[in-house]
């Protein structure tokens, strides 16, 4: 049955690349859709590195099929093709893959051409990713929408799209270098539409801590004050569960749980996160 409030939709984002975006929203969407939560992941990053850990080795065969993607719910239509000779509506079934056989889990696939065609398009309408949530998934519980790292029309259209922003962080050289830019970037939306309530839901220390005793040293001490001083003058909330580095996340990402040092920690940010949406976590 449908929620009477419709889908929670994120952005996850961040102006300033490498912090994990990709991960962090494939992971989440996998750990929501364990709890029992209906899932949608929307994959707007031109390089299309959710897909790929989506799909796998199937991402090539993907690429040569002529199967829909983000592209097309762009467009709006499906393209005359060797089978069909004329331009036809676009099937949001069509437009949707499944992760998980219960359909739980479910994501609108990414192509390389993706930044091409719409460069090419005289206007793209940053609405449109809005309208076909809007449309056609309603019966969700929580859309996620993974970003590219720069300001676009596909940074509007998440954010057209989106209640909330979830914004990951590397403790690290020039951590908060993002931080700036994505305020102004929020704040512009937020004066051109007066109507859409969008907040930043939290900021994620990604990598945080390595399991041996190792906290970063001093170079991570100044990053996490640097990022703590750069939150509070947004008045934007850290989440008190960092994700540790691991080199298991790849393989969680695909779905493969073994061999997976510390990436069992996730869970714990993950419920933390999905708490601050009001939904539910098994404990």
């Amino acid at each position: 049955m449908p929620s009477e409030r419709g889908p929670v939709c994120v952005s996850v984002i961040n102006m300033k690349g490498g912090v994990g975006k990709t991960t962090i929203a494939a992971l989440l969407g996998r750990h929501a859709a364990i709890n029992n939560h209906r899932v949608l992941v929307v994959d707007l990053d031109p390089q299309a590195n959710l897909s790929q850990a989506y799909m796998g080795n199937a991402y090539a065969q993907f690429l040569e099929s002529e199967e829909p993607s983000i592209v097309e719910v762009f467009n709006g239509y499906r393209p005359p093709t060797a089978d069909r000779e004329s331009p036809t509506r676009l099937n949001p079934e069509e437009t949707v893959r499944e992760v998980f056989t219960d359909g739980t889990l479910s994501y609108i696939p990414s192509r390389f051409d993706f930044s091409d065609n719409l460069v090419r398009a005289l206007k793209p309408d940053p609405q449109v990713l809005a309208r076909y949530i809007a449309d056609h998934f309603q019966s969700k519980d929580l859309v996620l929408i993974d970003c590219p790292p720069t300001e676009s029309v596909f940074t509007r259209a998440a954010y057209h799209a989106s209640r909330y922003v979830l914004v990951p962080v590397r403790p690290e050289y020039f951590a908060t270098v993002g931080f700036p830019l994505l305020a102004k970037s929020l704040e512009s939306f937020r004066i051109e539409n007066p109507s859409h309530n969008i907040e930043v839901i939290g900021v994620v220390i990604n990598n945080g801590f390595y399991d041996g005793g190792n906290d970063g040293g001093p170079e991570k001490r100044r990053a996490m004050q640097e990022i703590l001083e750069e939150a509070n003058k947004n008045g934007w909330h850290i989440f008190d569960n960092q994700i540790p580095h691991s080199r298991g996340f790849p393989k969680r990402m695909r779905g493969d749980r073994s061999h997976g040092g510390n990436s069992w920690r996730f869970p714990v940010f993950a419920g933390e996160f999905l708490r601050s949406l009001a939904l539910e976590v098994d404990d």
